[in-house]
């Protein structure tokens, strides 16, 4: 027989509307007596019927999380960050993966939002195109969107300061000693834009050249660096340095400078953004700008659930930004340290 609040209830010797309100996070539960029930309820493998508790707090008690890839770490780790913070709230995630495809976006987001309280979403949509997202706000719709900002949404965002990440990554190669520095652009992703920005702001202030020929469009994964990376040693004229918009374009565009037999750093020295989990341990260890993916998970759940609770006042109109620190590796010829 699966076990009842009734069941727990008896062993701690309290109601079982004490039970059910620890479980269900209300506030009036002393935390310590929260975290004894919890406690409790996970060694005798506590189940809580889904459906019935939507029918009684009107709430699913699940979030959908909509972002555009899984194969890397970056935001696998962003998906946990928020389990992190909601799954002790009594939330559990549904999440979905969309290729960075527009399309398939849209169609998650159509299947996930009546089936949720609320969505966190890293999206690959253009401005233009976010007036879905706008619709299902005027409808009621919880939304935070995650990483990537939509402009004109009103709604909570978590982003990292990409402007700055695009500042680290090529104000370090500046003081490295290089001059002609190239720069790998993203998708039509705000964080591409931000730090192209970045890209930009640091050549100028270093009073460096930029032009066309340094500018290369690319992508975010590794095949659409590598591609990128490919078509620009054919054209020749490389620069003795690049920074890519983020870690998997960086580890693309490394793997076609090796296949043409150039070094890596020693012909072109390279850095990425993301800190992806295993760019440490590459054949050449990969230079990254960094950022908490873990506290943006957990700052996006917090926001979502404010607004499921009705407090639109603080939630709505926030911006939570994670700062950006420069993670130095052997792919940019420096030594292993920080900066910040």
């Amino acid at each position: 027989m699966p076990t009842t609040l009734g069941d727990i209830a008896r062993v701690l010797n309290v109601s079982k509307m004490t039970v059910s309100r620890a479980i269900n996070n209300h506030p009036e539960i002393n935390p310590e007596t929260r975290a004894r029930i919890l406690a409790a309820a996970q060694k005798m493998n506590y189940r809580p019927n889904q459906f019935a508790r939507a029918l009684t707090s009107k709430h699913s008690y699940l979030i959908g999380i909509v972002v555009p890839d899984l194969m890397h770490s970056y935001f696998a780790e962003i998906c946990r960050g928020v389990e992190s913070h909601a799954r002790p709230a009594g939330y559990q995630n549904l999440i979905c993966s969309t290729d960075e495809d527009a399309r398939k976006e849209l169609d998650e987001i159509e299947a996930l939002w009546t089936r949720t309280d609320g969505l966190i979403v890293a999206s690959s949509l253009t401005a233009h195109e976010a007036k879905s997202y706008r619709r299902l706000l005027d409808e009621g719709g919880k939304i935070v969107l995650i990483d990537r900002v939509l402009d004109g949404l009103r709604c909570p965002v978590v982003t990292t300061d990409d402007v700055r990440v695009g500042l680290l990554g090529t104000e370090h190669l500046i003081k490295l000693g290089h001059k002609r520095i190239g720069h790998l652009r993203g998708t039509t992703a705000s964080t591409s834009q931000g730090r192209l920005e970045g890209y930009k702001q640091a050549m100028s202030k270093a009073r460096l050249r930029v032009d066309k020929s340094l500018i290369h469009d690319c992508g975010f994964t590794e095949s659409d660096g590598r591609a990128a990376m490919k078509e620009w040693i054919a054209k020749g004229n490389l620069p003795t340095a690049i920074f890519a918009a983020n870690d998997p374009a960086a580890i693309g565009a490394m793997e076609a400078l090796n296949d043409a037999g150039l070094d890596v750093p020693k012909d072109v020295a390279l850095v990425g953004a993301g800190n992806i989990h295993y760019g440490d341990m590459l054949r050449v260890p990969l230079t990254t700008v960094s950022w908490s993916t873990t506290a943006m998970g957990q700052a996006a759940a917090q926001l979502l659930l404010d607004l499921v609770d009705g407090k639109k006042s603080t939630a709505k109109s926030r911006h939570v930004s994670i700062p950006p620190e420069l993670v130095i590796r052997r792919s940019c010829g420096a030594l292993k340290q920080k900066i910040s």
